[in-house]
């Protein structure tokens, strides 16, 4: 019996020992020695600049609470306990201009978990956005701002100075506010006046944004119109409203400037001098004026008040001996017109005088073959200078009265290309004497592309291009201050130009013919019977050109129609083009592959010499036999 009670009470002593050996089960938060968890934070908003919500999340709901503080930049403030079922806690007064921190903490009794820290917020008041000036007039000013961003200010602070003057407050307003209208009255002799807005809390401020405009804005877009010989207006854009006036300075040629040479009231943008200066340049300078302070000035260009010279002087020949002369002037005022007058070998001398200003055409009946005209206009003793020259006619340059005649095959022994024969009316023009010259074109072009089938500076060019010719055509119009005809980019001719340019086919066909002469029915140019008299061509030429002029002219006094060598003429070809020509100055089809070439050559034989006849050739291509010789408009 005692050995069982031995064993019993050492099982006994080993159950207590085990069962010492174990922790306590603590649930109970406020148990001592409880381990906390700690909160969880999910969010910080910003609601507006003095409050904030921080929210978080927890597992337990038996504690005491949380307790909750906020650090304005690095200083922690008094903590606040919260209940334990709150998740959200806001805070209506946070500090402003200040960077923020939130840490939260949870209670129960004596025991306490860690703080977890939030993220820090830049609590900083905001500055407007979008601060503009509008000048309603010198006195008056529209502010306007953007505030839609900025939640919990007190309102806004608005302050104006003037030039280098001190700022001064001119407003406090509430909340939500985004316009001002500043209104003030006060003699000043300064031009800009700045502002500044802040924001506020209480004692605290955003940064400030500036804005600044002139009170009276400079005048813009100044022009001018000269109305007559010795009146002159310019006008300009206001930009400023309530000002009293604009004054105007004044600079004629090297001269110092006049200022306050004329002053106008408020509004007025036009004004005109009645005594402005012949031939000499000026300017002028504008700006707006308020008691004793001035806009920035705007100045015109430099204007060239000299008396302008008559435009576009044109000659109109009315026959052999009777001319008449065209221009155009616009100016009002002047005296009238003086006509000057040059024969070939003489000098220039006064011809007529006290042409009545309204007039704007004159005719002389007493003209010779290159007489030379220009037209000058006058007020009292000042005078323009002269305006371009025209001449009767050009040298080398044959005139070709205008007519009717009878293009085609008129021996029907040609060609289908060359019928019908059809009636043609043609305007009078210039068409060149000779074949343009190997001289003549190096002269000008800088290069002779003629070679082994006579050189020489009165042999006619040859192996060139239409293109080539053309391109002289424009260099000859430009070296004789005429207007090019032709526009290079598309090759079209502009035949109301003045300028040089190749003859149209009817133009060559008719010059052959004799012009007006055409009657005499020639089959070749000048001859029916006596080609060799007229003409180069196969059987006399010794497989060669010869120089230009060395055989008898046709009735028109023009050589090398037939002969010599083929010339390029400006319309593009077609067989059938005879079928549908117009009737009065033809220029060949719109468009083509190749262009008309006329007059036969000294390789070919004596039926390619014929007046009806007809030939084409690649603008691209040039050829041994290929020359041109030039025409231009009888204006």
């Amino acid at each position: 019996g005692s050995t069982y009670m031995k064993y019993f009470a050492l099982i006994s002593i080993l159950l207590l020992l085990l069962s010492c050996s174990e922790e306590p089960i603590r649930d109970n938060p406020y148990d001592p020695g409880f381990d906390l968890p700690e909160p969880e934070i999910s969010s910080l908003d910003d609601i507006s600049l003095t409050c904030k919500l921080l929210s978080w999340d927890y597992e337990l709901d038996n504690i005491e609470g949380f307790m909750i503080n906020r650090r304005d930049d690095t200083v922690w403030q008094e903590e606040i306990m919260v209940s334990p079922d709150e998740r959200t806690w806001l805070d209506t007064a946070a500090a402003v201009n200040k960077h923020i921190q939130y840490k939260i903490k949870a209670v129960a009794g004596e025991n306490e978990s860690d703080y977890v820290n939030s993220v820090i917020l830049d609590n900083i008041i905001p500055v407007p956005t979008d601060f503009n000036v509008v000048q309603e007039n010198v006195h008056c000013y529209n502010l306007s701002w953007e505030q839609d961003y900025i939640v919990g200010e007190d309102g806004f602070i608005l302050e104006r100075k003037i030039e280098e003057g001190e700022y001064i407050q001119i407003a406090v307003l509430s909340e939500n506010i985004e316009s001002y209208h500043d209104e003030w009255e006060y003699s000043r002799d300064e031009n800009i006046v700045y502002y500044r807005i802040k924001t506020y809390v209480g004692e605290e401020y955003s940064g400030t944004v500036f804005t600044n405009n002139q009170i009276l804005n400079a005048p813009s877009n100044l022009n001018y119109e000269i109305i007559a010989i010795n009146r002159l207006a310019i006008y300009w854009e206001d930009n400023t409203d309530g000002e009293q006036g604009f004054k105007i300075d004044k600079k004629v040629g090297d001269n110092e400037w006049s200022e306050n040479y004329a002053i106008t009231s408020e509004d007025i943008v036009y004004w005109a001098d009645e005594n402005s200066e012949i031939n000499q340049n000026f300017q002028y300078r504008v700006y707006a004026y308020y008691e004793g302070m001035e806009s920035a000035s705007i100045q015109s260009d430099i204007i060239d008040n000299n008396i302008p010279a008559p435009k576009n002087l044109s000659l109109e020949i009315i026959n052999e001996n009777e001319i008449r002369l065209t221009w155009e002037y616009d100016l009002e005022g002047i005296t009238g017109f003086g006509i000057e007058k040059k024969a070939e070998e003489g000098t220039w001398e006064l011809y007529t005088e006290n042409i009545a200003p309204e007039i704007r055409e004159w005719t002389d009946d007493e003209c010779v073959h290159l007489d030379r005209y220009r037209i000058k206009a006058y007020f009292q003793e000042y005078e323009s200078v002269y305006s371009n020259v025209v001449f009767w006619g050009m040298e080398n340059m044959n005139y070709v009265e205008g007519g009717s005649f009878e293009m085609g095959d008129h021996y029907n022994e040609g060609y289908s290309d060359e019928l019908p024969v059809h009636e043609v009316t043609l305007s009078s023009f210039f068409i060149g004497q000779y074949e343009v010259k190997q001289g003549e074109y190096e002269e000008l072009m800088g290069s002779n592309p003629a070679h082994d089938y006579g050189v020489g500076d009165n042999y006619p060019v040859y192996f060139i291009t239409w293109y080539d010719a053309i391109e002289y055509c424009n260099a000859l119009s430009e070296q004789e201050d005429l207007t090019p005809c032709y526009n290079l980019d598309d090759w079209s001719c502009d035949f109301n130009a003045n300028g040089f340019r190749l003859p149209t086919e009817a133009e060559w066909e008719y010059t052959a013919r004799g012009g007006v002469n055409w009657m005499d029915n020639y089959r070749y140019s000048g001859t029916t019977d006596n080609l060799g008299d007229y003409a180069w061509y196969s059987s006399n030429s010794e497989s060669q050109t010869h120089e230009v002029g060395t055989k008898e002219a046709n009735q028109l006094g023009i050589y090398d129609m037939s002969g010599n060598v083929y010339e390029w003429c400006n319309d593009w070809y077609s067989v059938s083009y005879y079928n549908s020509s117009t009737s009065v100055n033809p220029y060949g089809p719109v468009t083509g592959s190749s262009q008309v070439i006329r007059g036969g050559c000294w390789y070919y034989s004596i039926s390619y010499c014929r007046i009806a006849d007809r030939n084409y050739y690649y603008p691209s291509d040039s050829y041994r036999g290929l020359g041109f010789r030039i025409a231009c408009s009888s204006n």
